[in-house]
């Protein structure tokens, strides 16, 4: 199925004004910014004239290697000249009622991934090869490899089953995690073990933003969202069969590497 053969596009089969834009930049987190309610910025600044004579966008991030995730539409209302330095501004509107398909829709963008602005009507037209669950967060990509913010793993466990693979995955094991406080740079390290692994040990914190830790506990009453920039991600992975005592043993030498008692979180 094509881009235009799904009813929420109907509207642009016959305008000619439509581009696709995969955004994909090393420097940013771009679902972040959007979660963030910045991306607009930062899609509206550009080095050259990307809008060019278009009327409506439709925003898409990448995905994997040639594919790319659905953010949603803008209508451009205007356009300028930076006026100290090269590129383009413009002033949008984001279109409401493509809220159901946001992070949700993946198109497969093809050999072309260096032509990232297209026209719909030619080579933007997309296939659909996938429209991932309600309140899916993200595919799992290994132990080591991620990190969620409180919204992501407040969304991921509230919705097991959009988000199965990292319920299996993280339910699976023991192990050593650790919280940022993005606005500090200050670390909390925790363990988890017995029945349910990290993934009950996380829930925790869902519930409860502190998750019973004192010095998140203080943090918290002095700011109650401050919370909203934890960040929590894996150092360590065991076996179910491991012991609490091994497992504490490697969450007591993560404290010492990283110095979390005498300048972090960790009491």
């Amino acid at each position: 199925m094509k881009l235009l053969d799904l009813h929420f596009f109907q509207r642009f089969r016959n305008d000619d004004r439509v581009k696709v834009l995969r955004h994909k930049d090393s420097n940013w987190d771009l679902w972040g910014l959007r979660h963030e309610g910045r991306f607009d910025h930062y899609q509206n600044g550009q080095s050259w004239d990307v809008f060019g004579s278009a009327r409506w966008v439709i925003s898409f991030i990448a995905e994997r290697h040639r594919y790319a995730k659905f953010v949603g539409v803008w209508e451009v209302l205007s356009r300028r000249r930076k006026k100290r330095r090269k590129g383009f501004l413009y002033r949008t509107k984001e279109l409401r009622g493509f809220e159901d398909l946001e992070g949700r829709l993946i198109v497969r963008w093809g050999e072309g991934t260096r032509s990232w602005a297209q026209w719909l009507h030619r080579q933007g037209n997309k296939d659909i090869v996938e429209l991932l669950p309600p309140n899916y967060v993200m595919d799992f990509p290994g132990h080591y490899s991620f990190t969620l913010s409180y919204d992501q793993l407040a969304l991921m466990i509230n919705n097991p089953d959009s988000n199965r693979e990292w319920q299996r995955m993280l339910s699976s094991v023991s192990g050593v995690y650790i919280v940022l406080d993005e606005r500090s740079g200050k670390q909390y390290v925790g363990s988890a073990y017995g029945a349910g692994g990290i993934w009950s040990r996380w829930r925790s914190y869902v519930k409860s933003p502190s998750g019973g830790n004192v010095l998140l506990k203080k943090v918290l009453e002095k700011k109650p969202g401050r919370y909203k920039h934890f960040q929590f991600s894996i150092l360590r992975v065991l076996e179910p069969s491991a012991t609490k005592d091994e497992v504490i043993a490697q969450e007591v030498l993560a404290k010492r590497k990283l110095g979390s008692r005498a300048f972090g979180l960790n009491k």
